[in-house]
């Protein structure tokens, strides 16, 4: 006779077709609950959608907004991003800045690991330390470099050892951080993973194994991992009765799928076995009118990236036509249907602003509107040059069926407007198409980001020569020596003309068609009336639940 977890596991798996996305689970883990189960204390749990799989639990490596968010469920960092998207208090319950603003002292608050232990300064120092150090590979290390941190320049390139970065344990609740320069964001990225603490002796002990079981994964934050698998698309949390704010927290846990599909996700929620679904496409246009419907705006970029590293990618009159070659549009008003906005720039709109108030966008062009008869132009000049007529390219996509709708009006679209090139799509899931992105394995990619942080830079530093992300391999020494005018003195004390420098750095990227924006990405969802309390970010950590609640 199957037990209590196995009877709803079968329950959902008939009712919703879902056992494909539960074979390899193992639901004994550590005694965890099923996804599903019914609650038996006063605090209700969550029933909480993903659309793609976790890559990492690991603060100091994950760099995808899914990883982001379960870490941000367990770990907390320095700072958190508030209701009102400022950085509030986390770990930290002061701060001291110098006068010239190159020196932080935060005092840390009474609290523990979910083990007993206490956090202290020096699992900071650890957990940056390791974030930066060039031996662990860690692809936001550059992260501490865009911080401004003492040593990091040195430590990225090899001159200096990790142990060297300027930030000490002044005692156990005392941490001092030292700065290059000025950086008037510096506390917004606190909030991000890469620099949360980590016990040094726990992630030691684990062998090599942190973040692949709840027995390998320490929590100082509102919840604890009480289910998961790497392979698995159940995660189960439970609520960290260790939390230094545990009684603001009203849930007794969360509890996540792995859903791709808007069509599934959206029969899961019917049934009452999600309390919040992802939708797009016709699924997002046929609730947009329920009280229940959001869109959530991302603050996050969608974009082609080319593969210069692919001989005809790199002539610049062919990146030309293709960026041309798509009506972004139509893209968000008929095939995503979310509330996504066409994108005109590598830096969206909505949450980076100048110091006179106004947004990034508002005082930047609009690069590559569509335009059928310039892309044609621009397509015979590149069929000259290499001496070619036709043109084969694969577009590798993420197998989310956002991202697979996309690329298919994609594909469509250049097929259209630029006679003699052809997409073959490649769908993949998300963790692999970032690995193969990551190693050049590509030719054109659908790719995406969102910001770490409050500045332009999220998103323009990503394309320097020197970048992890910069997929494509795009180079150009100009590009390179604006970016590192705007993160370094004098221009660090002079906000309008580091304003200026950003968008000229902007400027270079778009007009050599380095990347192909697409839209600026919200999320279609739908959410129980009963939930409350929920927090959408546009920078960091997209959704936060921490102090969210549920209405009986």
């Amino acid at each position: 006779m199957l037990g209590g977890k196995q009877q709803k596991k079968a329950v959902i798996a008939l009712l919703c077709a879902v056992a494909v996305f539960l074979h390899g689970c193992n639901s004994g883990s550590m005694g965890a609950p099923s996804m599903v189960q019914e609650q038996t204390d006063l605090e209700p749990s969550l029933q909480l959608q993903l659309d793609a799989e976790i890559s990492s639990l690991d603060p100091q490596a994950a760099v995808d907004s899914a990883s982001f968010e379960l870490i941000a469920c367990m770990i907390e960092g320095l700072y958190t991003i508030g209701e009102d998207h400022l950085p509030a208090y986390g770990m930290a319950e002061a701060a001291e800045i110098s006068e010239d603003g190159k020196t932080y002292r935060f005092f840390l608050r009474e609290s523990t690991w979910s083990d007993g232990r206490p956090v202290t300064s020096q699992d900071f120092v650890y957990g940056w330390q390791r974030g930066i150090d060039p031996e662990n590979g860690n692809e936001n290390a550059s992260l501490f470099r865009i911080a401004g941190i003492c040593g990091a320049e040195e430590i990225l390139s090899g001159t200096m050892d990790p142990e060297n970065l300027g930030i000490q344990a002044v005692d156990d609740k005392t941490l001092e951080v030292r700065l290059r320069y000025p950086v008037p964001f510096f506390l917004s990225m606190l909030a991000l993973p890469a620099f949360y603490p980590m016990n040094q002796e726990f992630y030691e002990s684990c062998g090599g194994q942190y973040g692949t079981s709840p027995e390998t994964v320490l929590a100082n934050g509102p919840f604890c991992l009480e289910q998961y698998q790497p392979a698995c698309q159940e995660i189960g949390l439970t609520k960290n009765k260790s939390y230094w704010n545990q009684d603001m927290v009203k849930l007794s846990g969360l509890s996540y799928q792995v859903v791709k599909d808007s069509q599934q996700a959206l029969m899961l929620f019917e049934q009452g076995l999600l309390d919040m679904a992802l939708l797009s496409g016709d699924q997002a246009e046929q609730y947009q009118d329920s009280e229940e419907f959001q869109s959530i705006p991302l603050g996050s970029l969608w974009y082609l990236s080319p593969n210069l590293n692919v001989s005809d990618l790199q002539n610049e009159n062919l990146r030309k036509a293709l960026a041309l070659s798509y009506d972004k549009e139509i893209a968000v008003s008929l095939v995503l249907k979310d509330g996504s906005k066409a994108a005109y720039g590598a830096v969206p709109s909505g949450s980076m602003y100048g110091p006179d108030g106004k947004d990034f966008r508002d005082g930047a062009r609009e690069y590559w509107k569509p335009d059928r008869k310039l892309a044609g132009e621009y397509l015979e000049q590149a069929k000259k040059e290499l001496g070619k007529q036709e043109f084969s390219f694969s577009l590798l996509v993420e197998d989310t069926e956002g991202a697979r709708n996309l690329g298919q009006f994609l594909q469509e679209e250049i097929k259209n407007t630029l006679p003699g090139i052809t997409l073959n799509l490649e769908s993949v899931p998300k963790k692999v198409r970032l690995e193969r992105m990551a190693q050049g394995d590509y030719e054109l990619g659908l790719s995406r980001w969102g910001a770490d942080y409050s500045d332009p830079l999220a998103f323009l530093d990503m394309w320097s020569s020197r970048s992890y992300f910069n997929y494509g391999n795009w180079k150009d020494k100009e590009y390179d020596q604006l970016l590192e005018a705007a993160k370094s003195e004098p221009l660090a004390l002079e906000p309008e003309k580091r304003w200026q420098i950003l968008h000229q750095a902007e400027a270079r990227l778009m007009e050599q068609a380095a990347i192909f924006p697409v839209c600026e990405k919200a999320n279609g969802m739908l959410l129980k009336s009963t939930v409350k309390g929920a927090q959408f970010n546009t920078i960091g950590v997209n959704r936060v639940w921490t102090y969210a609640w549920k209405e009986e």
